[in-house]
């Protein structure tokens, strides 16, 4: 029983291997549309000197010829015969016999079965993203191409690109080309992919491909419906838009790109998942209340990929978290976010238990140089130290080239060599004390978007953490508008100062229909502002300021006015240490990132208390985040505490290890 027991274990450890991939091709005339299975159902049997037969779907090529793509575990010489509904057609490829046998050195990205919160290669190396978006084609940076390989270069090992009509990526979209929007795919667009799928491979750079985004069936939110292939409107044979995710016709031409995609880009080792949908919380569907229909879908769509995939490669989708139902068939979770709050949205973000999960998208508000670099920065570190599968992801990738954003990420890459954080599912979010010589504003905003507020009464300077900052929105609803219940009682703010100061809040938006905003210190009123109502949504940056002296206060912030106005932050002088924290750990390692406020010269030291580690002497590793440089040397933990951490730069992380 005990070597049965064993022989199990080192059953599921063993690492998979994987051959390949080799492409064998046969010059042949395929009848009717070589894109639709049920007219032309091509197969490729690769049949060994010895083991099983090998299946893969075969696909027909920009200049007519059909192939198929093997990457296989058995490593082998195989003849390749082509199949049509069944039938053989040909029993030789061009170059006849091939053989399979040059290792792929990872294999495919899996979920990791021994942590819920991470990925793997198949070769058991642990898999962390960290990465920015590349959806489409900007006609004024460089080509995708070009761009991927400097992700490479820059330590960037995952993507995102879209199947978007507007740079020529979408099948069924031809613009103005004939072969697609009827009952064929587009041969320029099956091309573009081949190229992008090639280039990952070659720089290992490991991408989700979105197969579908919102906007193609969308007539409100970057609506493209109005000129979709699919509309009727345009010849085609939806009439709404809605309709997309149960009518026949559209599922079985959503499935026929599906099933080409498998069997042309589905041996690529970078291909991470395929990816259903972009924020598919913004099309039509949603609007008509038809989230079943959208679910339903999305199973099905998934069950299909999962059946005709022979490596099987993940399964995602985009959207908001508040439909669990749309998730379940999914491999891994991906929010998006663009939050006034970035480190507050993510570091207090709560993914799921059972699966995978990590912002797919962000962006911060500001994107002036400085605020733009930081504001990625706290993107990055603020998945990383929530602990997600991955790093969050960056949105936009024409800033990260016209910027010069690269160093960031390979510092961040050089964080991960050295933190281990990959082999670490287990670490938790620590909440530390801080304390300095001296004071600094604090200053935070908002970490949730249109949202219902979970907590509207704050304790200073101890709620002021990403995990309590993500509860409050940044929408203030006015108390007597439509929409109160999701901002039901006032905005408080409890604090005891040691001397007198200034409290600031943020306005950046103003609904159409206006808002008056006032802002009390202990009952008595001390700023208010009145935006009258206006034709459309009104950017603004104002500033409510009020003073507080001494001692203990409340502050309480209220809307009477029509509508809604967008806090952007809150700053309350001289009521924060000089120096911010924020913290991964487990009782032998820690992470953590220090921070320094604005405007505090010389750089302080800073004792952290409540840290994770048990007592004992630690490697400390010290990254440099605006420098990029690191510096090793120890610390000693005594009673929970480390003492004087010296600040060697305005940004940094420092990683803890317990010395043998």
């Amino acid at each position: 029983m005990l070597l049965l027991i064993a022989s199990l274990f080192v059953a599921q450890v063993t690492p998979a291997k994987w051959y390949g991939p080799v492409t064998v091709s046969f010059n042949t005339v395929v009848v009717g549309n070589p894109y639709d299975p049920e007219q032309n159902n091509l197969v490729v049997k690769f049949m060994p000197d010895k083991g099983p037969i090998e299946e893969r779907l075969a696909y027909v090529d920009l200049d007519g010829t059909v192939c198929a793509t093997l990457v296989t575990q058995n490593p082998a010489r195989f003849r390749a015969v082509l199949f049509r509904n069944g039938k053989q057609m040909l029993s030789e490829p061009e170059g006849g016999l091939v053989s399979v046998n040059k290792p792929l050195p990872r294999g495919f990205i899996r979920r990791n079965p021994a942590a819920n919160n991470r990925f793997k290669w198949d070769n058991g190396e642990p898999y962390y993203p960290l990465g920015f978006n590349l959806g489409w084609q900007n006609g004024d940076i460089l080509p995708l191409a070009e761009q991927i390989a400097k992700m490479s270069a820059n330590g960037v090992n995952w993507t995102r690109i879209w199947s978007s009509n507007w740079d020529n990526k979408n099948p069924w979209w031809s613009n103005g080309e004939p072969a697609a929007g009827k009952e064929e795919l587009w041969p320029k667009a099956l091309v573009i992919w081949e190229n992008l799928a090639q280039t990952c491979d070659l720089m290992n750079v490991p991408f989700q491909m979105v197969l579908f985004n919102h906007g193609s069936f969308s007539s409100t939110v970057n609506p493209n419906w109005p000129d979709h292939p699919f509309n009727a409107a345009k010849g085609g044979f939806l009439k709404d838009a809605a309709d997309f995710f149960t009518d026949k016709e559209a599922k079985r031409r959503a499935k026929m790109w599906l099933r080409y995609a498998v069997a042309r880009y589905g041996h690529s080792q970078s291909l991470m998942a395929w990816e259903l949908f972009n924020e598919v919380e913004w099309v039509d569907a949603r609007y008509a209340n038809r989230w079943p229909d959208i679910e339903a879908w999305h199973k099905e769509m998934a069950d299909y990929l999962r059946s005709i995939d022979p490596y099987k490669h993940l399964v995602t989708t985009s959207s908001a978290m508040d439909r669990p139902a749309l998730w379940t068939s999914m491999d891994y979770v991906q929010p998006h976010t663009y939050p006034s709050n970035v480190t507050a949205a993510i570091g207090g973000f709560e993914m799921p238990k059972d699966k995978p999960g990590f912002f797919g998208e962000f962006g911060p508000p500001d994107q002036s140089d400085a605020a733009l670099a930081r504001g990625v920065k706290d993107g990055i570190y603020a998945g990383m130290l929530n602990n997600h599968a991955g790093a969050a992801a960056y949105w936009y990738w024409d800033l990260v080239e016209k910027r010069d954003l690269y160093p960031i990420y390979k510092t961040a890459a050089l964080v991960l060599q050295e933190s281990g954080l990959a082999t670490r599912p287990l670490a938790r979010p620590t909440s530390l004390s801080v304390s300095t010589p001296g004071t600094a504003s604090l200053s935070f905003g908002p970490g949730r978007g249109w949202e219902k507020a979970e907590k509207m009464s704050f304790e200073l300077p101890r709620d002021a953490n990403a995990t309590e900052l993500a509860k409050l929105p940044a929408f203030l609803q006015s108390t007597t508008g439509n929409n109160r219940a999701l901002f039901p009682d006032p905005l408080t703010f409890k604090f005891t100062a040691a001397k007198p100061g200034i409290f600031r809040l943020r306005i950046q938006q103003i609904s159409k229909g206006g808002a008056a905003v006032k802002v009390f210190v202990n009952d008595q009123e001390a700023a208010s502002k009145t935006w009258p109502g206006a034709e459309k949504e009104t950017n603004v940056q104002d500033v409510l300021e009020a003073a507080f002296g001494a001692g203990a206060s409340v502050i309480r912030v209220e809307n009477s006015g029509p509508d809604w106005a967008n806090m952007q932050s809150f700053e309350f002088t001289d009521l924060a240490p000089q120096v911010s924290a924020m913290a991964l750990g487990e009782t032998d390692w820690m992470m953590v990132r220090l921070t320094r406020a604005g405007g505090v010269e010389p750089l302080p030291t800073a004792t952290l208390g409540g840290v994770s580690l048990m007592d004992g002497a630690y490697d400390l590793t010290v990254v440099d985040l605006e420098k990029g440089e690191m510096v090793k040397s120890t610390a000693s933990v005594v009673s929970g505490t480390l003492k004087d951490q010296k600040l060697t730069s305005p940004d940094a992380i420092l990683i803890f290890k317990r010395r043998p």
